[in-house]
């Protein structure tokens, strides 16, 4: 993108555009063209994460206009997430639980395999402390550098 400064218009490479009077094609907004013309070039920045931020606009420098959501709002939204994912998990091997109190109810001995009740432990486990970390997190900045990072749940056993 390239901006003129005293009219702050937006031009763009491969875009047709008029200028002074002058229409050029798509493909003579080429980058020598538009320097030839004097615009500066302007970089647009990544666009702050919506999920962190409430993002306004883009300015002409390309710098975004941002502010951060509530921390506490999006701990408790982050929280719910973890949350479900372990539920999703779980929900996978219930089925287990179920087969043993079923057989126990009807007093048979069908115990829930010692792999899969390791593994439902580690997913509680790893839920708990991700959502220890999301409660702990001081800043918005900081809520997202840890959500950035592996969530810590361990991969289910093809068996058991």
């Amino acid at each position: 993108m390239f901006d003129l400064d005293e009219q702050l218009n937006r031009y763009y490479v491969g875009r047709a555009f008029t200028y002074n009077q002058i229409q050029y094609t798509k493909q003579g907004a080429t980058h020598a063209t538009f320097v030839e013309l004097g615009f500066t070039p302007v970089s647009i920045q990544s666009r702050p994460d919506d999920r962190f931020y409430i993002v306004s606009n883009v300015n002409n420098d390309g710098t975004y206009n941002y502010e951060p959501r509530d921390l506490d709002e999006l701990k408790e939204s982050f929280v719910a997430q973890v949350k479900e994912q372990a539920h999703q998990i779980l929900s996978q091997t219930d089925w287990y639980v179920i087969r043993a109190l079923e057989a126990g109810i009807q007093g048979f001995a069908n115990p829930v395999p010692a792999g899969a009740t390791t593994f439902r432990a580690g997913v509680r486990a790893a839920s708990d402390v991700r959502c220890e970390e999301i409660y702990a997190a001081a800043t918005v900045e900081a809520l997202q550098a840890l959500l950035a990072t592996s969530d810590g749940f361990p991969e289910q056993p093809e068996a058991y």
